[in-house]
């Protein structure tokens, strides 16, 4: 079973990601620049 990061966003689209450390990055990075986003995580 893997964790699985869905970051998608107006700009971006949508990022899925497998490493949490990537994913809380690049919620940071959006958030410093000023980009809505949606985040979401899943098990599969």
């Amino acid at each position: 079973m893997r964790t699985i990061y869905r970051i998608s966003s107006q700009e971006l689209g949508t990022v899925m990601l497998r490493r949490r450390k990537i994913a809380k990055a690049f919620r940071r990075w959006l958030r410093e620049n000023g980009v809505d986003y949606n985040y979401i995580f899943f098990i599969s």
